[in-house]
């Protein structure tokens, strides 16, 4: 039998791409970080990924970054693995970051492509094979054209994969065609990766097609949600796995209204407002120029989310 991904492995289940609390000013609010973290535990993920596109990473200043990481492996203490994204516009950057978090403490990191420059696929793969070499850590591929230009292609990700220069990757694109091709090469040819989507509403369905988990910026409101669509798959509790991912999309499926604001600036506001509510993070700050709710559009906002939301 293939020695495939589908092996107990430390890098599987859901990895809750952790918004990142801030304070006014726009600056790193490390004891809400802290409080965050203890409630993704306390609701049973399996992993934290930290300074991702849910954590604003690019609004961060380099010491920022290495603040939040050292805090995040700080307050995780070692309970659940934690993956540090050090992506950066250059390969230099993205190393000097990975080697903060590998200061840190950090379990693994992540990296994107380079963004601004549209690179080709041969300077995709010197990139992460350069990132490995400088890096004594496990590096997972960030795949999100949508923000970064350029896509990993799937020969690049296989290529990396087969000769160890990454051991998973995190699929955002949420083209799952492109992500059963992966994981079927990894699979056939007895490669241990782990295979993350980066998706909300296609945790069960993105099990089925191979992954190891998922990363979806929805747990950090809803870890129990995130986490119930993982485990109702894994224990083939189908109707639970749907039962989870129906309020998922029910929440997907609000009339997000941030005037003046991108989809992206209403996605994490919801999350932030939600955790604020909660009195897990202190503020529902957004780093500019991501325009944060009003007092009264979170109001109504969070409103809205409790008439949509059913038991599971």
């Amino acid at each position: 039998m293939s020695t495939n991904a589908r092996m107990p492995s430390r890098y599987e289940g859901i990895f809750t791409p952790l918004v990142s609390p801030m304070y006014a000013d726009e600056t790193p609010d490390l004891p809400s970080l802290r409080r965050l973290i203890e409630y993704q535990i306390e609701h049973d993920v399996h992993g934290l990924w930290v300074l991702g596109t849910s954590g604003e990473f690019a609004s961060f200043t380099t010491d920022e970054r290495a603040a939040m990481s050292t805090t995040a492996v700080d307050a995780a203490r070692r309970r659940v693995p934690v993956v540090v994204n050090s992506s950066d516009a250059s390969t230099r950057g993205a190393i000097g970051h990975g080697l903060a978090a590998l200061a840190a403490g950090a379990d693994a990191i992540a990296a994107t492509p380079p963004y601004y420059y549209p690179h080709s696929q041969d300077e995709l793969l010197d990139h992460y094979r350069r990132i490995r070499s400088a890096v004594d850590l496990p590096l997972f591929i960030y795949n999100i054209p949508q923000t970064v230009k350029v896509r990993v292609e799937l020969q690049t990700a296989a290529t990396l994969a087969a000769e160890g220069t990454v051991v998973g990757i995190k699929d955002s694109q949420n083209d799952l065609e492109w992500f059963r091709q992966l994981t079927s090469y990894t699979y056939e040819n007895g490669i241990l990766f782990s295979a993350f989507v980066g998706t909300r509403c296609l945790i069960d369905v993105g099990m089925a097609a191979g992954a190891a988990g998922a990363i979806p910026s929805i747990a950090n409101a809803f870890p129990e949600l995130a986490v119930g669509a993982y485990n109702g798959w894994l224990r083939r509790d189908f109707a639970r796995a749907d039962a989870c991912a129906r309020n998922i999309m029910r929440i997907e499926a609000l009339p997000l209204s941030n005037p003046h604001g991108s989809r992206n600036a209403a996605i994490l506001g919801l999350l932030k407002a939600v955790l604020h509510a909660r009195g897990i993070i202190s503020s529902p700050s957004l780093s500019g120029p991501l325009r944060s709710f009003s007092v009264v559009e979170r109001e109504e906002l969070l409103e809205r989310l409790q008439a949509v939301l059913q038991p599971v």
